[in-house]
């Protein structure tokens, strides 16, 4: 699905990225964990034809996006860190306009979008324009903008920073599911939670039967990819001495999201 060979980037003077070369099949998932500056965001944009490397080649399904940027950019579905919504529109009105844009059927895409508005928790606040949704809230906009028209690769920066944790877990389920249809993800995050999440392995599903294959987390420094791995292959080659840890169990986040959860059932309204 995706493939990276030798990509470098060039600003002025300051190489953002330097001979990077990774491979992403369908269904699987990269992780690019690294400090700011380390060249993660410069090295999506290349992905998506958004951004013509300095030298090295990026291919989706085939294509070569410097050749022919715009047929990548119809199969990636691309999630800025910033996401540049149209303040002054409504969430509804925003993705049908970018819906009518993905060439999506009108009826195919009015279903989709308010079915994902219900998944992120935005029916209510739908028709409401942007400019007065909270950080969070944008966030997951940004997320169902990227992955509207079912793409057949997921670039996503940073795509729960802003999230609380409930609906963090909702992301994450949400790209294990498109995983689970065969789209590719590459995630961009500083969060290990997130790294070791999206990066475990998918136990069922559709695409190609069922399978159980773990993901590969990319640490990046400079510019330059130090390792690529599955988290196994990385503890191995970290030479850090393997050792189990007890933890007391449930954690702060199972506790926030079972209250959470106990306080929204209490909510619903109950008929007779």
């Amino acid at each position: 699905m995706l493939e990276v060979d030798g990509l470098a980037k060039r600003y002025g003077e300051v190489l953002a990225l330097r001979d990077l070369s990774v491979r992403v099949d369908e269904g699987r998932c990269l992780v690019l964990l690294g400090r700011n500056g380390a060249g993660k965001t410069t090295a999506l944009r290349c992905m998506a034809g958004v951004l013509l490397p300095t030298s090295g080649s990026v291919t989706v399904d085939g294509i070569d996006a410097a050749t022919d940027p715009a047929a990548v950019r119809a199969k990636v579905g691309l999630m800025p860190e910033v996401p540049g919504l149209y303040e002054r529109m409504s969430a509804r009105t925003y993705l049908d306009y970018f819906g009518a844009i993905y060439e999506i059927e009108p009826q195919l895409r009015r279903h989709r979008i308010e079915q994902l508005l219900e998944k992120f928790d935005l029916l209510d606040a739908g028709d409401r324009w942007m400019g007065t949704y909270s950080k969070g809230m944008r966030q997951k906009v940004a997320l169902i903008r990227a992955t509207l028209h079912h793409p057949r690769l997921v670039l996503a920066d940073e795509p729960t920073s802003a999230l609380d944790p409930d609906s963090a877990r909702r992301a994450w389920d949400y790209l294990k599911d498109l995983q689970k249809q065969g789209c590719a993800l590459v995630i961009c995050t500083h969060s290990m939670e997130e790294a070791e999440t999206l990066a475990s392995p998918t136990k069922s599903g559709d695409f190609a039967g069922t399978r159980s294959e773990a993901g590969e987390i990319g640490i990046m420094s400079a510019g330059r990819a130090l390792a690529v791995g599955d988290l196994a292959e990385l503890r191995r080659r970290s030479g850090l001495k393997p050792r189990r840890e007890l933890r007391e169990l449930p954690t702060l986040q199972d506790i926030y999201l079972a209250i959470v959860g106990n306080h929204r059932e209490l909510a619903e309204p109950r008929s007779a």
